[in-house]
């Protein structure tokens, strides 16, 4: 086999290789411009190195005998001991800027050349569409002026060749890119910006305008190249001065005066105590750990055991939490009511308790645990260096409790990495298993257990296991941990405690900030984009740092109190409540110089401020009155109610997809008579709604009004050889349908959200049930001839002495009427046949009350809401709405 490498570091094979390609076609080469390594049969850059290079030709490329071995001895002539002793560049070093050649470079030969696209408001590159859109709707790239005759004319061309043409795309230029690793890791730069589909268009069109084109082009070059050394003296400026504002902007400045100053930020001294810090380096050692999904995704090993180490230690904080909730129920109410008070004086009218929702009591752990987090992230710099990079302090007592956590934490955390390893060998062992024993089926095999899947509780696919394997990583690391004996996981739980219990018991005076905690509520007012955090946004942070400080230490009061059990004694019970007494008016009361105490001063000016500011107005008229300024949008009415048909008419679309194609027909809408609905208003028991009512039994609701339309699509009939028929799903069908409906839910969604009237809060829309549960009635009703939403205006139930809140009624158009009843009488009925018929894993049977849902999910919240809602809004109306 004859090879040789040519000047440009070539390796060329004059093999008959089908692999590598014929006579000729070069295999790999040496860029000599950035140092690297090029595959020329991916094409992409490859690591260097024998063994990687040997990997990587042997199970991508299937290159084997001498062609590969021609390929290993081309990488080591680059070894320090080879003919050509130099270190190529590893690609997939994402920390080394320089590796990407400069925009507007020559390409790079052996690589693909792409066209794409490029923000005008920042180096954002991309080849898709879609994302070029979605970037400058959640970036808020785009532009109202300047729109030029060139992108005029590319928006027209676009128009003709079928593309949607709207304002939102003019903050992008079409270019030409390389990458030097193909999706999902590439990193582009743009190459010859001269060469851009606006050039490529015109070289196809007519004859004249190819010389045109040629001539405006070659115009443009040579300007270019008269004027290259200024331009590039130029660009060279903007960049060191774009670098030197971006350096300035990452450190907290404390300029002062009533010019530079917010009143927010000023009252809680966040610039003068983090001056002279870098903002997203605090930002950075305050984030949460990352969920265990987005753990395995994690780059290199180092961030995946460091990531692990921070979720032990956040589930251990959980732990505790959920020991002072159960401590709740075994005290008097009337401690509760001190517990809620303010006031060392007097007590609060209402006990003190868990929160309405449980994402809320989440979202509070969550900002505890970042808290532990941050502590466990600094605490290798040292004490000193730890005040110096950040201004936290610590006093003598908590770095003591802090070692000691971080030690226990250790050895928790070593334990837990070596059993997930041996689980991760015996799970690979499995798999291997699993795949020999698929080798050994037949084709026949393969027929018959497909049409017998279904019947004996077999799945034909991975999907369940997919599932299950989900379903899995939710637990994740708790069954882990319950797998660890109970004293290192209590000497854990424990070091956790005293930690965060001497954050909390520590008096202050004028200098708040050299507690740890409310350090962290300063860091914590760092935005991830660098700017400040308004007072109604940060507040949510204070009422969840009081909050979990008042459950743990309601614990730490009557840790070792039998009460309420057998062995309880006044005496005992009494000592508790007394050393209750006392805590609470030390540590847990305004003025009582403690953290708590200040973070209570803090929550009840930043609830006031905007009062206090007389803030700017968010939302105003036009002086026409056809469009509304939202937070600078200009947001025309009609185009809003563009927007509104736009997704009822998306909605309506899946409906009829799910329907068999009769909903649009007008079949199945007329057959909803509204009008004849029979509904009561009053609560009826549990399960029972519009849809059970003997009454309505002409609008057959069940699953078997769909059932008669979708059978033959959804299932296949065979002979059972009793002379009956035997019915099997089909499960790709059923899955795609099942699919269908999601999308189907998630235009609904929003939809309800919008043309129910005066719209309400997020969880008012989230947690609407279409029947009555064991303690509460439904939400949904068909009254008059529409459908009504009847819902609590009121954030808590208690602002009214816990009797529940004013309530408000939103009545639905008739054609959206018409879609919400045969959504709950139809559709969920017939979700819940094909989730079990088929064995596909579906929502809880617990969550059948509710109307927006899902496996993955559960009750959907107001997020998914928000995120469907600024998605179309985006599209339609160029405005974000939430």
């Amino acid at each position: 086999m004859a090879s040789h490498t040519n000047a440009d570091g070539d390796l060329n094979n004059h093999s008959n290789n089908t692999t590598a390609g014929e006579g000729g076609q070069q295999i790999i080469q040496l860029c000599q411009e950035l140092n690297v390594l090029l595959c020329l049969l991916c094409p992409a850059a490859i690591k260097p190195g024998m063994d990687q290079v040997k990997r990587h030709y042997r199970n991508c490329h299937r290159t084997v005998g001498a062609q590969l071995q021609e390929v290993v001895a081309f990488a080591a002539s680059f070894a320090p001991s080879g003919s050509q002793p130099r270190t190529p560049r590893d690609p997939t070093d994402e920390s080394d800027e320089a590796l990407l050649p400069a925009d507007g470079s020559p390409p790079i030969a052996g690589l693909e050349t792409y066209a794409g696209f490029s923000c005008k408001s920042c180096r954002h590159l991309t080849r898709d569409r879609s994302n070029r859109d979605r970037h400058q709707i959640l970036a808020r790239h785009y532009e109202e002026e300047g729109y030029g005759q060139e992108e005029e004319k590319e928006e027209e061309e676009e128009t003709e060749a079928g593309y949607k043409s709207s304002r939102q795309r003019r903050n992008w230029e079409p270019v030409m890119l390389q990458s030097l690793r193909r999706a999902p890791h590439a990193r582009y730069w743009i190459v010859e910006v001269a060469r851009t589909r606006h050039s490529r268009r015109r070289s196809s069109s007519s004859g004249s305008s190819d010389n045109n084109s040629s001539n405006s082009t070659d115009g443009f070059r040579a300007v270019t190249g008269a004027d290259a050394g200024l331009l590039k003296l130029v660009r060279r400026c903007e960049k060191e001065l774009g670098e030197a504002a971006a350096e300035r902007r990452r450190k907290v400045e404390s300029p002062g005066g009533v010019d530079h100053e917010s009143q927010w930020v000023k009252f809680m001294k966040w610039a003068s105590h983090l001056q002279g810090k870098d903002k997203a380096k605090l930002h950075q050692a305050g984030l949460a750990p990352v969920p265990r999904l987005r753990e395995q995704r994690l780059w290199r090993q180092e961030d995946r055991d460091a990531n692990a180490r921070l979720r032990v230690l956040a589930e251990s904080f959980r732990r505790e939490l959920a020991r002072g909730l159960a401590r709740m129920d075994r005290v008097p109410d009337e401690t509760l009511k001190w517990l809620n008070s303010i006031d060392p004086t007097k007590a609060s009218a209402t006990p003190f308790g868990r929160k309405q929702v449980a994402e809320s009591m989440q979202r509070y752990s969550t900002y505890c645990e970042r808290f532990l987090c941050y502590c466990a992230r600094i605490l290798p710099l040292g004490k000193a260096e730890a005040q110096k990079e950040h201004g936290v302090r610590f006093t003598d007592e908590q770095w003591g409790h802090l070692s000691d956590m971080i030690q226990e934490l250790d050895t928790v955390a070593d334990i837990v990495k070596r059993r997930e390893e041996g689980k991760g060998k015996e799970k690979q062992q499995q798999q291997q298993k699993k795949k020999k024993t698929k080798k050994s089926y037949t084709a026949i095999d393969l027929d018959k257990d497909m049409d017998t899947g279904t019947d004996t509780g077999t799945d034909t696919d991975d999907d369940a296991d997919a599932d299950a394997d989900a379903a899995d990583a939710d637990v994740g690391l708790r069954v882990e941990e319950a797998d660890l004996d109970n004293p290192e996981l209590e000497a854990l739980d424990r070091a956790v405690c005293c930690f965060y219990l001497s954050c909390i018991k520590q008096k202050l005076g004028r200098k708040q900030y050299r507690n740890p905690l409310l350090h962290f509520a300063a860091v914590l007012g760092i935005k991830e984009d660098g700017n400040w955090t308004p007072a109604h946004s940060h507040t949510r942070f204070l009422a969840g740092f009081l909050w979990c400080s008042r459950v743990l230490m309601l614990e730490h009061f009557f840790e070792d109190d039998p009460y309420d059990s057998e062995d309880s004694g006044c005496e005992t019970s009494f000592a508790a409540i007394d050393r209750f007494h006392e805590g609470h008016k030390a540590w847990l009361t305004s003025g009582s110089y403690s953290p708590v105490g200040t973070i209570i001063g803090w929550m009840t000016y930043g609830r006031g401020f905007r009062n206090h500011e007389q803030g700017q107005a968010r939302v105003w008229w036009d002086s026409d009155n056809k469009a509304i300024n939202y937070l600078g949008d200009r947001i025309a009415v009609a185009g809003f109610q563009s927007m509104a048909h736009a997704v009822q008419q998306e909605a309506e679309d899946w409906l009829d997809k799910l329907t068999g194609g009769r909903w649009k027909s007008g079949e199945l809408p007329g057959a909803i008579r509204l009008r004849d609905i029979a509904d009561s208003l009053v609560y009826e028991g549990p399960g029972r709604s519009f849809a059970t009512n003997r009454k309505n039994a002409w609008l057959r609701p069940g699953a078997e009004k769909l059932a008669g339309i979708m059978g033959e699509t959804l299932w296949k009939t065979a002979g059972a050889g009793d002379g009956s028929t035997r019915y099997t799903c089909r499960r790709a069908a059923v899955t795609e349908y099942l699919n269908w409906l999601k999308s189907f839910r998630t235009k609904l969604y929003p939809a309800t959200h919008i043309w129910g009237g005066q719209p309400g809060r997020g969880p008012e829309i989230a947690t609407l049930k279409h029947c009555d549960i064991e303690q509460l009635p439904r939400n949904i009703f068909v009254f008059d001839g529409q459908v009504v939403i009847i819902t609590d205006r009121d954030k808590s139930k208690n602002l009214h002495g816990g009797a529940g809140g004013r309530k408000v009624a939103r009545f639905l158009p008739e054609r959206l009427s018409r879609m919400m009843v045969a959504y709950i009488a139809w559709l969920l009925p017939f979700e819940k046949v094909l989730h079990r018929l088929a064995r596909i894993r579906g929502p809880s049977d617990s969550l059948d009350p509710w109307i927006w849902k899902s496996a993955e999910k559960g009750v959907w919240d107001t997020a998914i809401l928000s995120k469907h809602l600024a998605l179309v809004s985006g599209v339609e109306i160029r405005a974000r709405l939430s």
